[in-house]
């Protein structure tokens, strides 16, 4: 079984450093740079493929809880797949409203590699 984590990141930097970390662990990438065109992947075929979610908290336009909620209505795998935020505000982060709205952990910015692996793995059941 392929293991697969979407990213969705407004930076292009964050984007490309935790595909890093995860392709070194042979975990498949999909990126979004925004809660639009996670939600759009998440309607399509490729869903099937996401295991676990890493959403950033803060990006234009729709931000994560918004994207969350909005991911939480749809039908099929979106209204299950496992959700991570990940904020550079780590300690300022009301946990309630992030579980609250569908979310199922959080990884603070900078992102820790064993951290990171760790909470994926969890989530996703590997």
């Amino acid at each position: 079984m392929d293991k697969c984590v979407l990213i969705v990141d407004d930076n292009d930097f964050n984007r490309e450093l935790v595909k890093d970390i995860l392709e070194d662990e042979d975990i498949t990438v999909y990126e979004a740079e925004d809660g639009s065109s996670a939600i759009e992947l998440l309607e399509s075929e490729q869903a099937d493929d996401i295991d676990v979610v890493l959403m950033d908290m803060r990006m234009p336009g729709m931000d994560g809880i918004e994207t969350t909620k909005i991911i939480r209505t749809k039908n099929g795998k979106c209204m299950e797949v496992p959700i991570i935020a990940m904020t550079a505000d780590g300690f300022e982060t009301d946990i309630g409203m992030l579980q609250k709205a569908g979310m199922n952990g959080l990884i603070s910015k900078p992102v820790d590699v064993n951290t990171l692996v760790e909470h994926i793995t969890k989530l996703a059941g590997w």
